[in-house]
């Protein structure tokens, strides 16, 4: 009789690529190099035929110093990573781009009003808290919206739309994610196990996070601690809303309602932009 065939088991299938890791997030983050000298470059290009007969070096001072034109030249660059970083990372994950970042505006739509409730509430949370810790009292942010009304309301607007929408992705979109899966890799080479993943990776990775994405607000508010650990904690509450819900879409809620309770202080403390200088006082 001839032998028994021998049943080669199948070999088990390869765990799913760990995308983002922190080589993506580098590359995402480098790629505000290129897009920042072209966005300037398109803001002088414009200006330059609005004020054709103005100096340069007053047409350089005009583009640093108001505040209208900063903020379209950052929105020029933030429009100009996202094509950029849409565009490569679909490449190099052979996905698409917000698959691989986990966008998932589906739940974002679903979960719309719970998410605006928390921003709101979270904005509310902070503005009190405050209240007891020390605040500069002439901050950097406070001094480009007094310098003209047109300036504050698109201050305003970049700040409830592009501004949450860029730093969510690059946060935690990019930054948290790629942090725990440094600790998924070694997981998966059984340096650690999954129990030391979810109680020492992922609050590690939150600190990571909230550590630069505090840093890069300091400035804005004179670099005092105080409201740098404000922010530190609102970028907590932000890591964790992406961690339960797997969206990046709602986390941007959240930042963007958190924004606007910022700014509606401000709107009803200037009666709508309209006296910018009771912000001095």
């Amino acid at each position: 009789m001839p032998p028994p065939l021998e049943v080669v088991a199948p070999a088990p299938p390869a765990p799913p690529r760990l995308i983002p890791n922190l080589g993506h997030a580098v590359v995402f983050f480098l790629l505000l190099i290129p897009t920042i000298i072209v966005g300037w470059i398109a803001t002088f290009l414009v200006l330059r035929l609005v004020f054709a007969h103005m100096p340069v070096r007053e047409l350089i001072g005009l583009m640093t110093k108001n505040v209208s034109y900063m903020v379209g030249a950052q929105a020029v660059w933030y429009g100009l990573q996202w094509a950029l970083a849409a565009l490569i990372f679909t490449l190099w994950w052979h996905r698409p781009f917000l698959e691989g970042v986990q966008w998932n505006a589906g739940r974002a739509r679903r979960w719309f009003a719970r998410l605006a409730l928390l921003g709101l509430l979270t904005g509310l949370a902070i503005t009190l808290a405050g209240n007891f810790v020390p605040m500069p009292k002439a901050p950097p942010i406070l001094e480009d919206l007094t310098k003209s009304t047109a300036g504050a309301w698109m201050l305003m607007v970049f700040g409830i739309t592009v501004a949450p929408l860029t730093e969510e992705l690059a946060f935690r979109g990019f930054l948290l994610p790629g942090f725990i899966n440094v600790f998924r890799w070694m997981e998966r080479r059984r340096m650690i196990g999954e129990g030391a993943v979810r109680s020492i990776g992922i609050p590690i990775s939150i600190v990571l996070t909230t550590i630069p994405f505090a840093l890069m607000h300091s400035a804005q508010v004179s670099n005092s601690w105080g409201p740098v650990l404000l922010i530190g904690m609102v970028s907590v509450i932000l890591c964790i809303v992406r961690l339960v819900t797997e969206s990046v879409a709602c986390g941007v809620i959240v930042h963007a309602c958190y924004n606007f309770t910022l700014f509606a202080g401000l709107l009803y403390q200037t009666d709508w932009f309209r006296h910018l200088e009771k912000l001095k006082t």
